[in-house]
């Protein structure tokens, strides 16, 4: 699905406006919305929240949610406005630019988080919670339900991402320099030993992200798309990363920090390159 561009309107909830984002300038809730809302309240109380007016009320949420929490993720607003309105949210300024980059995985977050939402506010919220007399709108109140729950659905994402990240980049996890008593096979214990130090020192301070790519390159994938597939990034990141990392291995070798390392020593378990 396409994302769909919102803006706020006079009563400060977003609106679907075709393609683009625009910024509202007025944010008070208007009496006729208030108004709208409580008789629609009234008639879905004496429905038992039940029926056709409810079941158009929940596709109207959905679509809302949808539209407002992928357009905040898309252009990396997301984090800052949850925090805005009190929920906060466990993310790395990386993953903040990784929602930016994949609609596929703004797709998996928005779809669990707005699903959640709706469940949560038209069986739990509206009938229990959300009184008009206290100048919210149905729609503000569900804004804030879609926040928690996209706070839940990223943190599920995230964790997976990051045991993904820390996987991958296990051959390169942070050791100490005076552990060497295993030597890397088909190499000298002092060539090992060399070795190791070198590529912890090259790697001391490294994001996550340049620690991934080098495991899986390190373990055979040497194509930048392949090693971007695998870690949700885009060849051109992978090469970022990757940039700074030599810059900082030339600089440390010119400073005469580390040992500049021979080819043979260098190559990936999966063979040529």
């Amino acid at each position: 699905m396409q994302d769909q561009g919102i803006e706020l309107d006079k009563q400060g909830e977003s609106q679907v406006v075709g393609g683009q984002v625009r910024v509202a300038t007025q944010r008070r809730t208007s009496p006729e919305r208030m108004e709208a809302d409580r008789l629609l309240y009234e008639r879905l109380r004496l429905a038992d929240f039940s029926g056709r007016e409810m079941k158009r009320l929940r596709e109207d949420l959905w679509v809302y949610g949808w539209n407002v929490m992928r357009a905040w993720m898309r252009d990396g607003t997301i984090i800052a406005k949850c925090r805005e309105r009190g929920v906060f949210v466990d993310a790395r300024y990386h993953e903040v630019e990784t929602l930016m980059r994949r609609g596929d995985i703004r797709d998996e977050i928005a779809h669990g988080a707005v699903e959640s939402a709706v469940k949560t506010f038209t069986e739990m919220f509206l009938p229990k919670r959300w009184d008009p007399d206290k100048g919210a709108t149905m729609r503000t109140y569900f804004t804030r339900t879609c926040m928690f729950a996209f706070r839940d659905a990223f943190k599920i994402w995230s964790w997976s991402y990051r045991r993904r990240l820390s996987t991958a980049a296990a051959p390169f996890a942070p050791v100490p320099f005076d552990d060497f008593d295993q030597p890397s096979p088909g190499l000298p214990f002092e060539d090992s030993a060399v070795l190791r130090e070198t590529i912890q020192r090259i790697m001391a301070g490294a994001r996550p992200q340049a620690r991934a790519i080098c495991g899986l390159i390190w373990e055979g994938k040497v194509s930048q798309k392949e090693i971007g597939d695998e870690l949700g990034m885009t060849s051109r990141s992978v090469e970022g990363h990757m940039r700074r990392l030599r810059t900082r291995a030339k600089a440390l070798a010119a400073k005469g920090e580390i040992e500049a390392l021979y080819r043979g020593a260098c190559a990936p378990k999966g063979g040529s390159r």
